[in-house]
């Protein structure tokens, strides 16, 4: 089967199979449908930290519901009126699907071997409907899918694919106890279902070699006294994805750490997604032994761990339990002031950012686990609110009251403190190509696709940053260093090898 539908205003029935009945609408947008009798495989996601997306899915229970690729035309020539969203340079192409009683569906879109996910962009009213109706009298759900995503790749060296994107619709059962479910039920489901699944929290060696294992009791209580390096990864990821770009036993900064610290090089592995930053940092604090001297690197969430541990007022009697200062701090790419994407409007857009990094292995990945994105898209599908692990990366001040207690007078004795930020421009890079991303114009300021620019450097009025290590600077942008990428650069190893001695 192949339609070509011309940018009309009404909807045009799509045949994708038996479980799923599709309308597509793109006015302004000229498209060729084209049936998929043979779906191709998934792309494998070699840069993620837990196999590819078809595992992912398959953990998720997902369930293939069919699949068409889609190929922008050529534009019309004549103004027209285009479908969009808030925030977004973009015109949508809106796909209307009526899923089987008590399902569910999702939206995936492959275009050259990146995967983005979408929502129904009026979940989860539809979703809502008792068991049991009808499907002609349920309301269908609504996709809205950025014309970028089904374009074909530009860039050198990203392009040459033949066809169209391939949209790929998953079903999945509805499950009661989160429909209309109070938050704290929905986070336990999160960590049983979703996050246990991919880690046990805990302190793990930074050790390739033995798989970065867990810290035995007895282990961690002997650091007791001595120098500790402790490492605290970001969402959605891992110790050994984020900080991979010199885990290489062979990598000099690596052996230099050893020199420095040798086996008290530890990681916080934790959940991002069930636990808030004041949590993690919590647990942090209750499994380190007493009197240890810390120096500290952190990445993207984990600044807000990290800032919660050394300044959080309700941690401060623990705090200094365990140790009396720390040596240094070192905040890369840190989300010290939160960022735009943790707003409930930009949750989509935030996932499909580290979906597209698992992507592509140029990107460092930062340990992204797909197995936790596939399984809060699921989640999210039933839930209409925004959780308070997310919430908790607001940069809204009047509404973080988490981010207003990091900013008090509190301040924890640190000898010295190190950042490393980015002002990132995707135009020039692989994401360029496939996203409808629009950061720019999400953060309204210069940022590293996370997190902005400014707020990595600021703390409060009493932190003093000592050294300050950019890429780019607020008015001027580069390609190269983007947010989950940093410790793969020469120029961060040498400067942790610098500071780290």
């Amino acid at each position: 089967m192949e339609i070509v539908t011309h940018g009309e205003m009404n909807p045009t029935e799509i045949a994708v199979s038996d479980a799923v009945s599709v309308r597509v609408r793109a006015p302004g947008i000229p498209i060729r449908w084209s049936t998929v009798e043979a779906v191709p495989e998934l792309a494998g996601a070699a840069a993620a930290d837990d196999g590819g997306w078809g595992e992912a899915i398959a953990a998720n229970d997902l369930e293939p519901a069919g699949a068409v690729e889609a190929l922008p035309l050529a534009e019309e020539a004549a103004p027209v009126p285009m479908l969009a969203t808030a925030e977004s340079d973009d015109a949508q192409v809106e796909l209307r699907a009526v899923p089987l009683p008590g399902e569910g569906l999702l939206v995936m879109v492959e275009n050259n071997g990146v995967v983005q996910w979408y929502l129904p962009a009026n979940s989860p009213q539809a979703l809502s409907v008792p068991m049991g109706v009808a499907p002609g009298e349920q309301d269908e759900l609504r996709f809205l899918i950025p014309r970028s995503t089904l374009s074909q790749p530009t860039l050198p060296g990203f392009g040459g694919a033949i066809g169209g994107a391939i949209v790929r619709f998953f079903r999945f059962k509805l499950i009661q106890e989160l429909i209309d479910a109070p938050m704290t039920a929905v986070l336990s489901w999160i960590a049983e279902k979703v996050e246990r699944r991919t880690k046990e929290e805990g302190f793990r060696y930074f050790d390739r070699d033995r798989d970065f294992p867990l810290v035995p009791q007895q282990e961690l209580q002997a650091m007791s006294g001595q120098r500790v390096l402790l490492l605290t990864h970001g969402i959605f990821s891992s110790l050994r994805g984020a900080f991979a770009g010199f885990a290489d036993p062979g990598n000099a900064l690596m052996q230099h750490l050893r020199g420095v610290y040798g086996n008290n090089i530890i990681g916080w592995d934790h959940w991002t997604v069930a636990r808030t930053p004041l949590e993690n940092a919590e647990a942090l604090l209750g499994a380190l032994p007493p009197n240890i001297q810390p120096d500290i690197v952190c990445h993207s969430r984990g600044a807000l761990v990290t800032r919660a541990m050394l300044e959080h007022p309700s941690l401060a009697v623990r705090r200094q339990s365990r140790f009396a200062s720390v040596g240094k701090a070192i905040f890369v790419a840190g989300a010290n002031q939160g960022s735009a994407l943790g707003n409930f409007r930009n949750l989509n857009r935030l996932l499909n950012i580290y979906s597209a990094v698992g992507s592509i292995p140029i990107l460092g990945a930062a340990g992204v686990v797909l197995k936790v994105i596939v399984g809060l898209l699921r989640v999210f599908a039933h839930v209409g609110t925004n959780l308070p692990s997310i919430e908790a990366l607001s940069p809204d001040l009047d509404k973080n009251e988490f981010l207003r207690d990091l900013n008090t007078e509190l301040m924890t004795p640190t000898g010295e403190i190190v950042v490393v930020h980015a002002n990132y421009d995707p135009s020039q890079g692989p994401l360029a190509a496939f996203l409808d991303l629009n950061v720019d114009v999400i953060f309204g300021a210069a940022n590293d696709m996370v997190v902005p620019f400014a707020g990595a450097e600021v703390f409060d009025k009493w932190q003093q940053v000592a050294t300050n290590f950019r890429f780019g600077t607020a008015s001027q942008t580069q390609s190269v260093v983007m947010h989950t990428n940093f410790f793969f650069q020469p120029g961060v190893q040498d400067l942790l090898r610098q500071e780290l001695v």
